[in-house]
């Protein structure tokens, strides 16, 4: 089985019109828009969404602001203007969003660090609000796992199993991110069924050394992508699988590879 391959381009400095309306002729069955920057939807690129929801066959899915965004802040004005911030992204786009929003689990700061326990508490009350807001709109949640950076959360599935079972949501679940389990050496751990006791609902790929988040083609760095695609195999997958890259040349041999080896 091949699943659904989208395509979401992790440069939001660069003009989305520069590469949006090759995407589904590349071959891509989805595009993973990011809500800020250049892609944030909003007045005429707006539009143009809208006229590729309408004029193509691309599963939309959104990936919620992350830049300056803490939803496990201790601090109530920053936690509640991240609350904000993605219930704003939300709201822009949900009508051509087939599914899926994206968002980050939260940091922890120099205060938080030392009490993790109300970071946990604080990212749950934040993503159950956000879980509400975006089931009103037609839309999953879907939680992701960070890379191996310190001071972020949910880089292993025991954080984040912690903190989906602490929302208790029916429209919040995991995305897999395999370059980010990478970077944590905790790939096998997330493809183990019995470790990852959330549904995982949404995938991102790349590649990079184990080390940084270097959003390469796949097979470009040391990830293990024929262990991941035998994993949608065996998990008898459905979701998208979003190829995050800088490129879309990048994402176009990515796919490539992806199907030489899934055909």
């Amino acid at each position: 089985m091949i699943p659904k391959i989208s395509f979401s381009a992790v440069d939001a400095t660069s003009n989305p019109v520069e590469w949006m309306y090759r995407i589904e002729d590349a071959g891509f069955q989805g595009w993973e828009i990011v809500g800020e920057g250049e892609q944030k939807v909003e007045g005429e690129f707006k539009e143009r969404v809208r006229a590729i929801s309408e004029t193509t066959n691309l599963i939309l899915s959104l990936h919620s602001p992350l830049s300056d965004i803490n939803i496990a802040s201790v601090n109530e004005r920053m936690r509640e203007e991240s609350i904000r911030q993605i219930k704003e992204c939300i709201d822009a786009a949900y009508e051509f969003i087939a599914d899926i929003c994206v968002v980050h689990p939260g940091l922890f700061s120099p205060l938080t660090v030392q009490m993790p326990e109300k970071a946990f508490q604080k990212a749950i009350a934040s993503l159950t609000t956000i879980c509400d807001f975006a089931a009103e709109r037609g839309l999953r949640i879907a939680l992701e796992n960070l890379t191996s950076a310190k001071m972020l959360m949910g880089r292993d599935p025991e954080e984040l199993n912690r903190i989906v079972r602490g929302v208790n949501a029916d429209n919040l679940g995991l995305c897999l991110d395999v370059a980010h389990a990478n970077t944590t050496k905790t790939l096998d751990e997330f493809l183990n069924k019995k470790a990852t006791a959330v549904e995982i609902i949404h995938m991102h790929a790349s590649d990079n050394f184990g080390a940084d988040d270097l959003h390469l083609p796949l097979g470009e760095g040391n990830l293990d992508y024929k262990k991941v695609l035998a994993w949608i195999k065996d998990y008898e997958y459905h979701g998208l699988m979003v190829l995050e890259l800088y490129t879309l040349e990048g994402g176009i041999e990515s796919l490539a590879l992806i199907q030489k080896h899934l055909t």
